[in-house]
Formats: structure tokens, sequence, C-alpha cells
């Protein structure tokens, strides 16, 4: 089932990048904006995972691109996956700022028995974010995942530099 809903939904990052100019209009704000330290939990396999990922602003407006970088590890493999995420962010919220999104990458996965695989990872994204003290920023999020590469559902909190 879940294969089903992915092929389609493949094409919704590509669909993103070619409409930017349509949206953008002079509301871009492309560029560095920080970077962030990122830990939580998934399910399936069950794990402990940590990572970073850039802020790289604004391609339209509220739409930001966000690659990102975890490492997971437990439950007899050790997961890599590399993703570029997309966010809309509803910036009418005044602290904490709920934004949803997806994401596409590539999942490398190296089980403790067996061949290790690298696979497309394709997955939908929801969280909020606040802004803290000294230029720092707070989010919690959730990530579904939509393929039957990645895991069924991640749970993480994380902080931003700038």
């Amino acid at each position: 089932m879940k294969a089903r809903i992915a092929a389609p939904l493949l094409l919704l990052p590509l669909l993103a990048v070619l409409s930017t100019p349509v949206f953008a209009q002079g509301t871009a704000h492309i560029g560095y904006r920080g970077w962030r330290v990122r830990a939580g939990l998934s399910s399936n396999p069950d794990q402990v995972y940590g990572g970073f990922h850039g802020d790289l602003g604004e391609y339209a407006r509220n739409v930001r691109f966000r690659p990102s970088v975890e490492l997971g590890f437990g439950d007899h493999v050790d997961v890599l996956q590399a993703n570029a995420e997309v966010h809309y962010v509803f910036s009418k919220v005044q602290v904490w700022k709920p934004y949803v999104g997806g994401a596409a990458g590539l999942i490398y996965a190296d089980p403790d028995r067996g061949s290790s695989e690298t696979d497309l990872s394709l997955m939908g994204v929801g969280g909020v974010e606040t802004k803290l003290k000294s230029a720092t920023s707070f989010f919690i999020e959730g990530k579904v995942g939509l393929t039957n590469n990645e895991p069924d559902f991640k749970a993480g909190v994380g902080w931003t530099w700038k």
C-alpha cells in the first residue's frame, strides 16, 4: 500500500522546485541561515538517531529548503539517511510556528546480518519551531515514511545556531 502512494508523491518535490519562479516573485530569501543538530527515536526499525541539517532559506514565500543527514543505531541495523527537505512554514503564527512538508533522498541500511542496501527515501514532515534567546531556535518534529525503505515514523527535537 505504501508503494502505491509513494510513486505519485515522488513528483511533489520536483514540482515544488519547478514552480518556484511562479511563486517567488521577489519573495525569495535564499542563503545560509544556520545549522541545526537533531536527535530522536524511530519506529521500524526501532532506533535512536542523530544528525544535522542546514537552513538554506526560503526559495518562495514561507517555503524553505533544508537538506539533512541522520544516522540511526539499533534494531540490528545501522541507517544513514540523506534528505532534501522542503517545508511550508505557517508564518502568521507568532510564538510556535507550525510547518509541514516532505523529504526525498537516499537511505543506506547496513544490517548486522545480510548485505547492505541503498534505496530511495520519501517522507512526510511536520513540526513546530520557536525562537529562543541568543539567536537560536528549538523545534519538535515528526516524520512519516511513505515507502517501505525508511522508518515508519520518526519523532525528534533539535536546535539551531546561526
